[in-house]
C-alpha cells in the first residue's frame, strides 16, 4: 500500500478546497501547514519490512507530498531491544529481520527538526494463508478473485496488488535507424514487446465474521473489462494479504470512503483520517496514517491469451497506426529517418530484388514510450 495514504490525503484536500457547486475563488492560505505522513507494514517473518515519510505540500503546490529524507526510524520492543530502519530512497526506511510474534512493539521517528513521533504499540498477527487465487472469464471480462479463511486472531483483511503484463505497439518494427544506416534489432533492442504495470491499486477490506465460519468466497480483486490490453498476451498478479486489527481496518475504510466513494452529490463527505502515530512533544501536530505488524502471505498467478481466448485487443493509443504506403529508397533512407518520428518498418523486396523500405510513426512502433522492454526480475514465460 506503499504511499497511498500521501495521495488520498492530497485528493481529499483538493476536494475540500474545491467541493461547492458555485464557482469561487477561496482564500487559501500559503502558510507552510504541512503535515507528517507515515505508512508501512513491518513483516516480523524475515522479509522486507518498508516504511513510507512524506510531508503534504500546500494545496497550490504542484506535487501532493515531499519525501522526508535523513530521518532516524527505529521499532523497539516491549523487553526494550532495538532495530534501526535505513534510508533506501528519499523518504523510504527499509529492515530486514525476524521479530517474536510474542511481543508488543512500537514504531519511533526521529526527524532533523527535532520532532518526535511514537506509534501506539502493536502487536503482530498471523495473516492465514490464502485459499485460492484464481479467475473467472464471463461476458463483461475477466474477474480476479481471492478466497481465504479467517480466525478468531484475525478476522479483518487488507489486501493489496501488483499487475505486470505484456503489450505490443500497433505496427510491428524489427529495423532501428543508426549511424546512417538501417539495420536489424538485437534482442536486447526489441521495441516490438513491452512489459507494463500497475503497482498502486484500489484499497480493498473484508470483515470475515460477516461469513459463516469466517471463510471468505471468492472476493473480487480485480475486473479487467473486455478489450483491455492486459491480455495481450500474457498477464500476471501478486496478491499480498494481510490480517490487521479493527483499529487498522477502521482506518483503512474510511481512507477507501475518501478515495473512492467521494464525487457525486450523494456520496458521503470525506472524513478526517488520523493513525496511530502520536508526536511525542504536546506543541507538535500528530501524524497521519497507519503503520502495522504482522506476518502478509502472498501468491502470484499468470494468465494466458489462450486461457481467455477469444479476446479482441482495444489499445487507443494505437488506434490509427498504420504502415505508410511509401516505398523509401535505400539511397533517401538517411533522409527519411533522420526525422525522430518515423521509423522503418518494413523492408520492400520485389522477388528477390531489394526496393527500400515502408515507415511508420515511433509512437505507433516503441512500446517502450508506454513500458519497459526489460522483463520483470520474476517473470516466467
Amino acid at each position: 500500500m506503499g504511499k497511498r495514504i500521501s495521495y488520498v490525503v492530497a485528493v481529499l484536500l483538493l476536494f475540500l478546497w474545491g467541493s461547492c457547486r458555485d464557482p469561487f475563488e477561496p482564500e487559501v492560505t500559503n502558510a507552510d501547514i504541512s503535515l507528517l505522513v507515515v505508512e508501512g507494514y513491518i513483516e516480523t517473518n524475515g522479509e522486507e519490512s518498508t516504511i513510507y515519510i512524506s510531508k503534504t505540500n500546500p494545496i497550490r503546490s504542484g506535487s501532493a507530498t515531499l519525501p522526508v529524507i535523513d530521518a532516524s526510524v527505529f521499532l523497539i520492543s516491549s523487553t526494550g531491544e532495538e532495530w534501526s530502519f535505513s534510508e533506501t530512497d528519499s523518504g523510504t526506511y527499509s529492515y530486514t529481520g525476524f521479530f517474536d510474534i510474542q511481543d508488543t512493539y512500537q514504531l519511533g521517528i526521529n526527524l532533523t527538526n527535532g520532532k518526535q513521533y511514537l506509534s501506539e504499540p502493536m502487536k503482530p498477527i498471523v495473516t492465514p494463508e490464502i485459499n485460492e487465487l484464481n479467475f473467472l472469464r464471463d461476458e463483461a471480462g475477466v474477474e480476479i478473485f481471492i478466497s481465504t479463511k479467517g480466525t478468531d486472531e484475525a478476522q479483518y483483511f487488507l489486501w493489496d496488488y501488483e499487475e505486470h503484463w505484456i503489450f505490443r505497439p500497433g505496427v510491428i518494427s524489427f529495423l532501428k535507424f543508426e549511424n546512417g544506416a538501417v539495420s536489424k534489432r538485437e534482442p536486447d533492442e526489441r521495441i516490438d514487446l513491452c512489459w507494463s504495470s500497475n503497482i498502486f491499486p484500489k484499497i480493498i477490506l473484508q470483515n470475515s465474521a460477516r461469513f459463516a465460519d469466517n471463510t471468505i468466497i471468492q472476493r473480487e480483486l480485480v475486473r479487467i473489462p473486455n478489450e483491455s490490453e492486459k491480455l495481450t498476451q500474457r498477464y500476471s498478479i501478486k496478491v499480498r494479504q494481510r490480517a490487521i486489527d479493527q483499529a487498522t481496518y477502521d482506518f483503512w475504510e474510511i481512507l477507501r470512503k475518501n478515495s473512492d466513494d467521494i464525487g457525486g452529490i450523494f456520496s458521503p463527505l470525506p472524513s478526517l483520517i488520523g493513525g496511530n502515530i502520536k508526536a511525542i512533544s504536546p506543541e507538535t501536530d500528530n501524524a497521519i496514517g497507519y503503520v502495522s505488524i504482522g506476518q502478509s502471505a502472498s501468491q502470484r498467478i499468470y494468465i494466458d491469451y489462450e486461457d481467455v481466448q477469444p479476446w479482441r485487443i482495444f489499445i487507443p493509443e494505437y488506434e490509427f497506426c498504420f504502415v505508410l504506403a511509401d516505398t523509401i529508397p535505400p539511397n533517401e533512407a538517411v533522409t527519411a529517418f533522420n526525422n525522430i518520428d518515423r521509423v522503418p518498418a518494413r523492408e520492400v523486396f520485389d522477388g528477390m530484388f531489394f526496393l527500400g523500405y515502408r515507415a511508420a510513426t515511433k509512437k505507433c512502433t516503441d512500446c517502450t514510450l508506454r513500458g519497459t522492454n526489460r522483463a520483470p526480475g520474476f517473470w516466467e514465460d
